[in-house]
């Protein structure tokens, strides 16, 4: 468990298990034939040889990795809310592992009790694979600055796994929507813009009408990499700007009570709105705007430019999307001839 060492010994008696409290550690309990259980009596004793070792304040445990990270830039020049979802795992990690001390991170075995603490949310995938992430973040800031030699939880295979190729809209998922009775307006504006500019979500809920100019919207560090973004003004992007001529003050797009979204009051809302058994997101409708303009004639560089993707990455949409589509509607024409 929480850096635990378990050891066998045979004997002529059979098999004879120890448990120290760490690797290096006393040993806290012992047990003939099967694998110990690990119960809060043994976690007790484990806490009890820890404060005897180190008087619950050694600065070489985990809770002392954690205080230095958290004082580090690594953490410090992140945006407000990645600090904040990063403290609610650093004090997952620090109930678990927090007097810990760091000699037993430098064992390899303790892989497998940060597996162990991963699965406790292993119904969840996506949020047990974040405790990995966290703690192989962690552990990662240690060896950088020569605290830990290695990083045992590095390369941690995750329980969720998703289809990694993009995703678009198609015209039965926009009917869909649109099939929807009474579907909320503001609602329906951050999917066509979106779909329309191929921002990201956090770009998406800023864009400010400052950055609105005449012949391009362009918007300043964007995203995860802080990068520009010149998104050329185009017929159809033109025309919805033009239909909303009388609100051209603070940012585009406005919930129902004229403020700006929040990132995650809009995805609250889409989530409870949307139709039933929807298998699209919005982050799907940046590839639905790379289709567009490749229908448009624009080169795979030309957009890779516009909306910060490889070149690759567009081909893969383009020939999945775009260039299917052209073959199946030729091969429709020729066989209705």
């Amino acid at each position: 468990m929480s850096g635990l060492h378990v050891v066998s010994k045979t004997r002529k008696a059979g098999q004879r298990w120890y448990v120290y409290a760490w690797r290096g550690g006393p040993c806290i309990y012992q047990q003939d034939g099967a694998r110990p259980v690990i119960t809060p009596d043994i976690l007790g004793a484990q806490q009890r040889a820890l404060q005897d070792s180190f008087g619950g304040q050694s600065e070489d445990d985990i809770d002392a990795i954690i205080a230095g990270y958290e004082a580090s830039p690594d953490f410090t020049t992140k945006k407000d809310s990645t600090k904040r979802d990063y403290r609610r795992w650093l004090t997952r990690i620090s109930e678990r592992f927090g007097n810990t001390p760091l000699s037993a991170f430098e064992d390899r075995r303790m892989r497998g009790d940060i597996i162990e603490w991963r699965d406790l949310w292993q119904d969840q995938p996506r949020t047990a694979d974040k405790a990995s992430v966290m703690m192989a973040t962690l552990l990662g800031w240690a060896v950088e600055n020569g605290k830990i030699e290695i990083n045992v939880a590095a390369g941690i295979k995750q329980l969720h796994h998703v289809n990694k190729a993009d995703q678009v809209w198609e015209d039965r998922h926009w009917q869909a929507v649109r099939a929807e009775k009474d579907f909320p307006a503001h609602i329906m504006d951050a999917l066509e813009l979106a779909q329309l500019t191929g921002l990201r979500l956090g770009d998406l809920i800023r864009l400010d009408w400052k950055c609105v100019g005449e012949k391009a919207i362009i918007v300043e560090k964007t995203g995860k990499r802080g990068g520009r973004a010149v998104i050329p003004i185009y017929d159809d992007l033109r025309k919805w700007l033009d239909g909303r001529k009388d609100e051209r003050s603070g940012t585009v797009l406005k919930n129902s009570r004229k403020t700006a979204w929040t990132e995650s009051g809009l995805e609250t809302v889409w989530q409870r709105r949307k139709p039933e058994g929807f298998d699209r997101v919005i982050h799907d409708l940046r590839g639905t705007f790379v289709t567009k303009l490749a229908i448009k004639g624009l080169t795979d560089e030309e957009i890779a430019k516009i909306i910060g993707w490889t070149a690759k990455r567009i081909a893969e949409i383009r020939a999945r999307y775009v260039d299917e589509a052209r073959v199946i509607i030729s091969l429709a024409e020729r066989l209705s001839a």
